[in-house]
């Protein structure tokens, strides 16, 4: 009797000691929002349901464990929701398969040096584009930064990079270093493999951005280049963002350009907007957006965009937004959509008015 005692007391102190050095966290962003889109062209008004208007919906499960020594273990594993629907992960690659873990599944290690995360994450050009986006990321479906700025967008960017034909904004199959923080600054370089014989190259990913945040000034800048399965074209990417916080209004500015080399096709996108909180708990965003095609064709498109959040607790956010979008030509099937999912085929301009709920947890 008393040795099982002894035992269950050692057990206790061994579960005692590992949850002390390591943690798990569950967490998440629930958003959905009710969106009238009146289109100028045949498809006429829609109103829908839609989620991840804010920031998408998605659910995820991190961890850490300390090593000792000022060194840590991670990992990091995220997924989308659908909670319009109830799905859960994006269908991306060739053929299309439904991922869990869409938007990262890493592990890793960080400490003094910096972290080495391992797997599927982002392309490090998010540290410029994401951090000064004016509409912080907000509605992803149809942003031009996340679109095309981040090519999130497996129709345009879908050949290049290891992403099995999926969007470019993630890579598959990566590593990816990040640095300590220095009075400021920091830099992240991160490279996907196409994992294909004899040629490293085919279907790789190599990136590099540096960033520098004070507070209230941030700069960043990004440099990409992927080839395709073939290792025959290469598609560059370069990116830029800046932020500035005044007591009464925080100003946000990007530019990004990616060139694809055997066409010549070159988008670039041009973004501004300022965040205003006009009350304590109520934020007033304005943003806009040209995106330009050249190289191969002329093209080109406008957004306009309004927003105003509420702030009802640390995790809850009521918001309203209306935008108007313009493009130079009626869109056609068969070209890019600088304006996708805003302005529809058969149109030159849509005008959106979305209010909905966001809750993290």
């Amino acid at each position: 009797m008393k040795k099982h005692i002894l035992a269950a007391a050692a057990l206790c102190a061994c579960a005692s000691t590992a949850s002390a050095q390591s943690a798990v966290t569950i967490y998440g962003i629930i958003d959905a929002g009710l969106t009238s889109l009146d289109n100028d062209g045949p498809q006429g008004r829609m109103t829908k349901v839609d989620t991840g208007q804010m920031q998408v919906s998605r659910w995820g499960i991190k961890g850490q464990e300390d090593l000792g020594g000022g060194y840590r273990a991670r990992f990091g594993l995220e997924g989308t929701l659908l909670n319009d629907t109830g799905g859960a992960g994006v269908g991306f690659g060739t053929p299309t398969s439904t991922s869990l873990f869409d938007r990262e599944a890493t592990v890793g290690i960080s400490g003094g040096f910096g972290a080495i995360d391992i797997g599927r994450q982002n392309i490090v050009g998010i540290m410029s584009v994401g951090m000064a986006d004016p509409l912080g990321l907000g509605f992803a479906s149809s942003s031009p930064n996340v679109l095309f700025a981040a090519m999130n967008n497996a129709a345009v960017y879908g050949p290049y990079g290891a992403n099995n034909g999926g969007t470019a904004l993630r890579q598959n199959n990566s590593i990816k270093y990040t640095s300590p923080v220095f009075k400021g600054l920091s830099f992240a370089v991160m490279r996907a493999f196409g994992e294909q014989s004899g040629d490293a190259q085919k279907s790789s990913y190599q990136g590099g951005a540096v960033l520098y945040n004070t507070g209230k000034l941030a700069v960043a800048g990004a440099y990409a280049r992927m080839k395709n399965n073939t290792n025959t074209d290469l598609l560059t990417s370069h990116a830029y963002g800046i932020k500035y916080a005044f007591p009464a209004v925080t100003l946000k500015s990007t530019y990004s350009m990616n060139e694809l080399r055997s066409t010549g096709r070159k988008i670039a996108i041009f973004g501004a907007g300022a965040d205003v909180p006009v009350a304590q708990q109520f934020l007033v965003t304005a943003a806009y957006y040209n995106t330009k095609r050249s190289g191969d064709l002329a093209d080109n498109s406008q957004q306009y965009i309004l927003i105003g959040r509420y702030l009802m607790s640390k995790r809850t956010t009521g918001y309203v937004s209306i935008g108007r979008a313009v493009t130079d030509e009626v869109v056609t099937a068969d070209q890019i959509n600088l304006a996708q999912n805003f302005v529809a085929v058969g149109s030159d301009s849509a005008n959106r008015f979305t209010m909905g709920i966001m809750h993290m947890f």
